[in-house]
């Protein structure tokens, strides 16, 4: 593969991937090709280093810029965990990726778990981390989505 184009991602479910954004440039062939075989349709992108142009395929595109090593806020969780659950429910697939998908991405996606299917922090850590190893969450990340849980798990 062209090192202007690595795409790493893992299927966390059905329709959830996460992964990373390392192409170099605004527009990635990779990625649109990636997306088209995958049936991606919704993408999220948490990263604060670029905004991007969507894939053709991408009907909804959100940039959420994040910054590396640290939590979305609590209103980034409300606005991202909605999306992808607006998402799932009409059964298409959605992306969600930071810079290299071990640290942001799989933050929203335990929040969306714990919001939206009821899972405790360390249960949707550790289902995540069993389809994306690598996964790794920064103290203040874990803190921010102890937080989160105590809004939605009663």
């Amino acid at each position: 593969m062209n090192d202007d184009h690595l795409f790493d991602y893992s299927k966390i479910t059905d329709n959830i991937f996460i992964g990373s954004d390392l192409c170099k440039g605004n527009v990635c062939p990779i990625h649109s090709e990636q997306f088209r075989k995958l049936g991606v349709k919704a993408e999220l992108n948490l990263t604060a280093e670029h905004k991007e142009t969507p894939p053709d395929e991408i009907d909804l595109y959100t940039w959420m810029p994040v910054v590396d090593h640290t939590p979305p806020t609590p209103d980034q969780f409300d606005i991202g965990t909605s999306m992808i659950d607006q998402v799932v429910t009409k059964g298409k697939t959605i992306y969600i990726h930071c810079k290299a998908g071990h640290g942001r991405s799989p933050t929203m996606v335990a929040a969306y778990l714990i919001r939206f299917k009821g899972m405790g922090v360390e249960e949707a850590i550790s289902f995540i981390s069993s389809q994306r190893p690598g996964v790794h969450l920064d103290d203040a990340q874990r803190q921010a989505l102890e937080e989160y849980s105590k809004k939605w798990l009663k």
